[in-house]
């Protein structure tokens, strides 16, 4: 069995310490959109049905993989008063969802060397939403877009 030291980590990650993946050390790329600013990432992950079957006269039922199913993405940043966003969601309010590759890129310590990356096809928004007005908070406005993709990709770096 492997042992996990930082040395064996290293050429996975790319980071010069052997470190794995800061939670805040990543940027979005997509077709068309200016995704600066974004500070949160949740809902990004996929599954498959375990499916039961039975071969004629077997006994035992079995599990074997069937239909695959992905979530939502939520991307989360401070409101500026952007409204690409917005754009976006409305295409699909209007009946002609445009349909868009997103990528989240994971940072090295080396800035000259690419990271690993999540590529995301064929996405669309479900739902965008600004939260946080409170006139007693002087915290800042935030907009969210949850996204709906289609398959998904890794890369390692």
């Amino acid at each position: 069995m492997a042992k996990w030291t930082r040395d064996v980590v290293k050429p996975s990650t790319g980071n010069s310490a052997g470190d794995a993946h800061l939670m805040g050390n990543f940027t979005i790329e997509a077709d068309g959109l200016e995704p600066g600013g974004v500070h949160g990432v949740s809902g990004l992950d996929s599954e498959s049905e375990a499916v039961e079957s039975q071969n004629c006269d077997d006994q035992f039922t079995r599990l074997r993989p069937g239909r695959h199913k992905t979530s939502t993405v939520t991307l989360t940043r401070d409101w500026a008063c952007c409204d690409d966003w917005l754009k976006w969601f409305q295409t699909v309010l209007d009946g002609k969802v445009e349909r868009k590759s997103l990528a989240i890129r994971y940072l090295t310590d080396d800035v000259s060397k690419t990271g690993s990356r999540h590529e995301l096809f064929q996405v669309w928004p479900k739902k965008w939403s600004l939260t946080g007005l409170n006139s007693k908070n002087s915290g800042h406005a935030q907009e969210s877009i949850e996204l709906v993709y289609e398959t998904i990709n890794f890369t390692a770096g």
